[in-house]
């Protein structure tokens, strides 16, 4: 059996100190990790629901915009034949 000095006892029991401390500094890292994770998440979550929200309303623009198109060609071509038809050709005149 081999004995060991006071002096190297006393070396583990500083290094076993120090690394307590250091295992609750990681510990407390850790868990502010954990936090930064969460709010990360929270964040995410916002988003999407942002995001969800802002296709629906480019979406909802798109169709109106389409909508809007239409009716100015509807318009122009009635506007045409307005023209066109009392200008004396019979061909386009209904009777």
């Amino acid at each position: 059996m081999t004995t060991t000095s006071p002096d190297r006892l006393d070396r583990i029991e500083s290094l076993l100190s120090t690394l307590g401390k250091d295992m609750q500094t990681v510990k407390a890292d850790i868990s502010t990790v954990k936090g930064d994770i969460s709010e990360l998440k929270e964040d995410i979550s916002e988003l999407n629901e942002k995001t969800t929200k802002t296709n629906e309303k480019v979406e909802t623009y798109q169709k109106a915009i389409q909508q809007v198109v239409n009716l100015a060609f509807g318009l122009i071509v009635t506007a045409a034949l307005a023209i066109y038809c009392p200008s004396g050709h019979k061909s386009l005149v209904f009777h």
